[in-house]
């Protein structure tokens, strides 16, 4: 048996690769590995969502399990709620920025982090075992899951700061679409959503997986800033009052200093994954402060926050963990702390991260199928990287590696020469590929 946990939780084509049986599988098995007395869960828009919700919570039910079920909510206010009420465990049934057909679940213990991997193996190794009935346990609705996320976004960073800002929304069709329009007017703000019709067939079709019209309405609407979410709504990316796009690690590299200076965090640390660009690094170490590299994954960002006591951490794909308010990444709330940032300081978005340079970087997928793992491990590849990064000398990265989430390689090139950067991209993906033919004619 393959390992069903990847980045994020288990994801699949719904019905295929993760299929209502399996749905049920992971939730007894969770039940019963963990032992929880209380779960809440909830999911996004997808057409699947509620068939693998029902089969998940009966899964936690034969374990004897009480479920909570949100309905459609954003996976961040499974987080808050499992901590906020007292209950063992969170479940999300949703595939994040994957495309429609696609969908996931993924669990968060009693304090609001996601499972760690040993929890996970733990799980798996469970999965097929059989053990003796206990009484099934109640499953019942928790229609207060809204209201209660819509208080704790709003009484997290105070109220009445919003008056006279523009902001345009683009919610994706996904679980923000029901929250984040009127949590944004609720502060006074003047907002245009879109994307705000909760459909799972159109899940990410806008949002944080295609900016493009969200660009165009903040230029057409003269706002001051943009706002993407993904289908599940635990990140955001942003667009200046200019159209430009703003990624994690800028956006980071630019707040942490203020963050600092207004004592919202207490050390000159920040967390960064391997894609994060090397400007913003460079502009922060500059400023005194030290960044600790994590793999891909806001739970590896979570966990090297708690761990080495830092306070503030995220992804270029726009997770943002600020550990005083939430343990792990949340999309409205991000927005919501940069658009008073914003206010405090009496800047645009533009404004606040122009001094934040980025290298150039290249990014491809190579879609990879079952052989992700192997064909990285392959000598050619591995010495193709190698060759790579020998090119692109000190003053670039390559980071090479396989999708948690989907079944594709993903190539990164940075560096100061984007000519450069193309012809090592390119001969790199080359070489993959290759590899990849290979492997396909053995498997056949």
């Amino acid at each position: 048996m393959g390992r069903y946990f990847g980045t994020d939780g288990v994801r699949g084509v719904a019905g295929r690769e993760l299929s209502a049986e399996l749905a049920f599988k992971l939730g007894r098995a969770a039940g019963r590995v963990l032992r929880p007395r209380t779960a809440l869960i909830g999911r996004d828009t997808r057409v699947s969502g509620p068939a693998l919700e029902a089969a998940c919570a009966a899964g936690l039910a034969e374990a004897g399990c009480e479920v909570l079920s949100s309905e459609v909510i954003p996976s961040p206010a499974v987080s808050h709620l499992v901590r906020l009420r007292g209950l063992d465990l969170g479940v999300v049934v949703s595939a994040s920025h994957n495309p429609p057909q696609d969908n996931g679940i993924k669990f968060y213990g009693a304090d609001g982090l996601k499972l760690s991997p040993e929890e996970e193996d733990r799980i798996e190794a469970e999965l097929e075992r059989g053990d003796p009935p206990v009484d099934l346990g109640p499953i019942r609705p928790f229609r207060e899951a809204r209201e209660l996320y819509v208080e704790f976004l709003l009484s997290s960073l105070g109220r009445g700061w919003g008056k006279g800002i523009r902001v345009v929304l683009d919610c994706a069709h996904g679980a923000t679409a029901g929250v984040a329009p009127e949590v944004f007017s609720a502060l006074g703000m003047e907002v245009t959503a879109f994307g705000r019709e909760p459909d799972g067939r159109r899940i990410n079709s806008t949002g944080v997986m295609n900016l493009k019209p969200l660009r165009e309405m903040v230029l057409a609407e003269g706002a001051d800033l943009g706002v993407a979410f993904d289908g599940d709504g635990d990140r955001a990316l942003f667009v200046t009052a200019e159209g430009e796009v703003v990624e994690g690690d800028r956006l980071l590299g630019a707040l942490a200093p203020r963050l600092l200076s207004w004592g919202e965090i207490s050390t000159p640390r920040v967390v960064f994954t391997v894609l994060a660009n090397k400007g913003p690094e460079e502009y922060l170490r500059g400023r005194g402060f030290s960044v600790v590299r994590v793999p891909v994954g806001d739970r590896n960002v979570s966990l090297a926050m708690r761990e080495e006591g830092i306070e503030v951490g995220g992804e270029p794909s726009g997770h943002i963990v600020f550990r005083r308010y939430a343990p792990t990444g949340d999309g409205i709330l991000t927005a919501l702390y940069l658009v008073r940032a914003l206010a405090r300081l009496g800047l645009g978005l533009g404004q606040l991260v122009r001094e934040v340079p980025l290298y150039p970087q290249l990014r491809r997928d190579i879609p990879a199928g079952i052989h992700k793992e192997e064909v990285l491990a392959t000598e050619e590849v591995r010495d193709a990287i190698a060759e790579a990064r020998e090119a692109l000398g000190g003053s670039g990265r390559v980071v090479v590696r396989p999708s948690g989430t989907q079944p594709l390689i993903r190539v990164l090139v940075e560096g100061p020469d984007e000519g450069v950067l193309r012809r090592v991209l390119e001969k790199l993906c080359v070489e993959i590929e290759k590899a990849l033919a290979r492997a396909e004619a053995r498997g056949h």
